[in-house]
């Protein structure tokens, strides 16, 4: 899976809910796989059920961890149809696609909408829109001069459920977050607002591979076969080893003997942060370790098209 496609896949992951109204509602909407009801640690919970999205009363204030979703007065059985308000802003994408999701979880029909606040934002309003719906096809759009929200809000259909990303974004957002923060109240059925965060190395990687420093080189090359191994002592990452430099030892000989330097990925890290790495590990996994240095996972990836690929498959 592609890293700037991991909004696409989210919904077949675990979704993390904590307490609130609609939370476990919206919770259960959003995920394919499972549920997951919070009851420790938020960031804890997100890293050992490799969760995609968490649903909660309100924007956590420094988690990144995952992409978040907020139910505001989120009445299901109330809502008649979907749209997500979208803009040039950096979780519309999120957004489009919550509003898709929910659409299709509620038997409803799901579409976008971009407001421009004067005639000369109409053009890059139109841009960013048009862009949005060539990655979520299936989501009808309009554009519309709206200088204010409340004149945004009564142009929404009837019964209208308002998905939109978090403040920091265009006009828009910050009008519903500052002075006229209760008019995202006055979404017709609701609000769930959304906000984006970078795919992260816990939610890809895949179980560990490696080989022990106490082996001995013959033993490696049977157990393992990839080019590039990871080495752990005592759980614990130390190094790497490489397969030409086994099959080239004498017999008798420990990995530990034969060890470089391992550049490694930490759990929480984004996943971008792989890119560097593959030019080390190229097909083979690169071991994922927590802050201790223990190795946690693996986590394949290569670099195509100029862009980096991610998968949980380890050879």
């Amino acid at each position: 899976m592609e890293a700037s496609g991991w909004e696409e896949g989210v919904f077949q992951r675990p979704v993390a809910w904590t307490r609130g109204q609609g939370c476990g509602e919206l919770a259960a909407l959003l995920t394919d796989a499972e549920a997951v009801r919070v009851s420790g640690d938020v960031a804890e919970t997100c890293v050992a059920r490799r969760v995609g999205l968490l649903v909660g009363r309100k924007l956590p204030g420094t988690l990144d961890l995952v992409s978040v979703a907020v139910p505001s007065h989120f009445e299901p059985r109330g809502v008649r149809t979907v749209v997500a308000a979208v803009s040039r802003g950096p979780h519309s994408l999120l957004a489009a696609r919550v509003a898709r999701r929910l659409g299709g979880a509620l038997g409803l029909p799901a579409s976008m909408a971009c407001a421009y606040r004067e005639a000369s934002d109409r053009t890059p309003s139109e841009v960013a829109v048009r862009r949005i719906a060539g990655e979520v096809p299936g989501l009808a759009y309009r554009l519309f001069e709206a200088a204010t929200v409340p004149a945004l809000v009564r142009q929404l259909p009837e019964r209208a459920l308002l998905v939109f990303g978090a403040p920091g974004g265009s006009w828009f957002q910050r009008a519903l977050f500052g002075q006229g923060a209760r008019l995202r109240y006055a979404a017709p059925a609701g609000a769930v607002i959304v906000r984006q965060a970078p795919a992260r190395v816990f939610q890809f990687m895949g179980e560990p591979a490696f080989v022990a420093a106490r082996h001995t080189a013959e033993d490696a090359l049977r157990v393992r076969h990839e080019e590039t191994m990871a080495v752990i002592d005592d759980g614990r990452l130390c190094g790497l080893v490489r397969r030409a430099a086994l099959a080239a030892a004498r017999p008798g000989t420990r990995v530990g003997a034969l060890v470089e330097p391992s550049p490694s990925l930490r759990i929480d890290q984004p996943l971008s942060d792989a890119w560097p790495l593959v030019a080390v590990y190229g097909a083979d996994p690169i071991p994922v370790v927590d802050r201790a240095g223990r190795v946690l996972g693996g986590l394949v990836a290569a670099r195509h098209d100029g862009r980096l690929r991610s998968s949980r498959r380890l050879a």
